[in-house]
């Protein structure tokens, strides 16, 4: 889930708007949903003392957190992954002879941010571009820079405004309205032209870029829940390879992982203290193994279809609430060209921005013309030049230039973000493809061709303008990942918040399973790595309190695998990009608005 609240109160401020006062928790991110019922005390005292064995379902983020804070605390863990690697939703490939993301691909927000920090001592570099950005029209025709900056300027004054509304009305807000019927209803205030309606309408589809779905489908009535963490948005430009290498050296050291196991059964009927390990937890393979407590980690697209494996079955409450909440669609496309054609300079200075910030790298020295070269991001509004491949949805396109990442990383390549049904299409086109096959090729270079051709210095008479390389995901395709990319909330929903704080409780205090994984986070932390870090750790706490076990790792005690109180940890490397950072326009917001799964 990309930047949402923090961003929505920084453009308030650039744009010189007042800003909804927003309340910042005073509990840990990791503790939110922590706290055990009442019906636990009834375990604790007999549980006290006693060393569990916990079964972690998934080594993605969360489970590699949760097992992590319970080695750290003397519990016996054991990993059962379905895939043959680590890693969950964060996986890399090479395109092009380059290393990229296929999944997560930000760090979204620094303040308090453990991802941010782990990013600081693992050698990642991160990074946040300037406000620039690149809009082409319906038509295919570039916008120029005050019409960009006026139908940015509305867009995010009126997702500002949604925030509000929904925030006190959202008991009587009806279940069906969208933020697009939002968004349409603040547009008939205006005293825009029937043109500039339009081209509205069509700029407010990119939020499906947030959620992985339609803005049609982004439910207003809990469009408040649609929170992030406080600072800058990064993406992180060196892959989050060795990100994931820290957070899995620390969570490995005691843990004992078990690769290509999928879980098809769980067993687990009500706790009995008086007898030995009361979890049958049974993989593909047919082997068996005995827990004391078992930590779900599945992506919620993969419970919603396997809620079968569980015996007895779900309580109803848990089970609706792993159905009501849904699963978004967010697909990437790389392409590689033998060069970076459309990344020149150009005599054109804009005053919108002046480059990119590098968060944490290697220190270099920005190229004097930075601020005459292209945006690094650029949005095509639905095109009627090229035939849509669904009548459902939108098919406008977003795409990050990766040329524009520091020099250590930048690579002549173009990423594009989609979602939704065009998601649905490319995957469904290309699942069965080999993806070194012509057909692969031909396929995607069709589908991209009509926008990267549309860029600045293209020529269909240069090689450097024809693809060397192609890569995109297919989680829609990907039965472990629950055949989608993250949790958001549509349409429909009735208490998606109680939903998510049913899925946080489980049926751990009473049948010993609990679950963690991004879409059982914080809502500042729904749909992001951070989000699932933290659920990770909220998981193995509530398993620690039960067990009256040690603190190591929660809150703000020693950590191991946090540089916590660590001498520099939280200023890094930092260059800073020439200019005044208060003159960036409202397009920063939508520049850091791509989500990375």
């Amino acid at each position: 889930m990309e930047c949402k609240a923090n961003q929505l109160a920084q453009l308030a401020s650039w744009l010189q708007y007042a800003s909804v006062q927003r309340h910042k928790p005073t509990l840990h991110p990791a503790a939110v949903g922590r706290k055990l019922p009442l019906s636990a005390r009834k375990y604790q005292i007999a549980l006290m003392g006693k060393t569990p064995h916990v079964g972690i379902i998934g080594a993605g983020v969360s489970g590699l957190r949760c097992a992590d804070i319970l080695a750290q605390n003397g519990a016996k863990v054991t990993i059962l992954e379905a895939r043959n690697r680590i890693g969950g939703r964060i996986t890399q490939v090479e395109v092009g002879g380059n290393l990229v993301d296929l999944g997560a691909n930000w760090i979204h927000g620094t303040e308090g941010n453990p991802i941010d920090q782990i990013s600081r001592i693992s050698n990642t570099t991160t990074c946040e571009w300037d406000g620039r950005e690149t809009i082409y029209d319906t038509n295919g025709k570039l916008l120029d820079e005050a019409t960009t900056m006026k139908l940015a300027e509305w867009m995010w004054t009126t997702v500002d405004e949604g925030f509000v509304f929904s925030t006190k009305n959202k008991d009587s807000i009806p279940a069906s309205m969208s933020l697009f019927d939002y968004c349409c209803k603040q547009l008939e205030k205006t005293n825009f032209t029937e043109e500039e309606k339009a081209a509205c309408k069509e700029f407010s589809k990119f939020w499906g870029a947030y959620v992985g779905e339609p803005v049609e489908r982004q439910s207003m009535k809990f469009f408040c829940l649609e929170e992030c963490i406080e600072g800058t948005n990064l993406f992180v430009a060196s892959t989050y390879k060795n990100i994931l290498d820290h957070i899995s050296k620390s969570a490995l050291k005691q843990a004992d992982l078990h690769l290509n196991s999928p879980v098809v059964q769980i067993e687990a009927a009500n706790r009995d203290t008086s007898s030995g390990r009361h979890i049958t937890v049974v993989t593909e393979a047919g082997k068996k193994y005995q827990f004391d407590d078992v930590i779900v980690t599945c992506p919620l697209g993969w419970l919603q279809k396997n809620k079968s494996i569980f015996s007895p079955s779900l309580p109803l409450r848990l089970s609706s609430a792993i159905d009501n909440i849904s699963y978004g669609r967010l697909e990437k496309i790389y392409v590689t060209f033998p060069r970076a054609f459309w990344h020149i300079p150009t005599e054109h200075k804009s005053a919108s921005g002046t480059g990119i910030t590098v968060t944490n790298g290697p220190n270099f020295v920005p190229d004097s013309d930075s601020d005459k070269y292209p945006p690094a991001f650029t949005q095509w509004l639905e095109p009627t030049y090229v035939e849509a491949p669904s009548k459902e949805g939108s098919w406008n396109m977003q795409c990050v230039s990766l040329a524009a990442l520091p020099p250590n990383c930048a690579h002549p390549t173009l990423l594009f973000y989609i979602y939704g049904p065009t998601s649905a299409y490319v995957v469904n086109s290309i699942k069965d493809m080999d993806e070194s096959s012509p057909e692969y090729y031909e396929f995607l270079n069709n589908f991209v061709r009509p926008f990267y051709s549309s860029l600045p210095g293209y020529s269909t008479s240069s090689e450097s303008c024809k693809p060397t390389a192609f890569q995109a995901s297919k989680w829609i395709a990907d039965d472990y990942a629950g055949n989608g990319s993250y949790a958001n909330f549509q349409v429909g929903l009735e208490a998606g918040d109680k939903d998510i704080e049913a899925m946080r409780l489980g049926m751990g205090p009473d049948r010993g399973v609990w679950f963690a994984g991004e879409h059982t986070a914080p809502f500042v932390g729904l749909g992001t790595t951070t989000g699932a870090y933290w659920s990770g750790e909220r998981a193995a706490g509530q398993i620690c309190d039960l067990y009256s076990l040690g603190q190591l790792g929660l809150d703000t005690r020693k950590d191991d695998a946090l540089p916590t109180g660590t001498p520099g940890v939280m200023t890094g490397n930092t260059m800073f990009h020439k200019g005044n950072t208060t003159t960036l326009r409202a397009t920063a917001i939508l520049a850091s608005a791509v989500q990375g799964q």
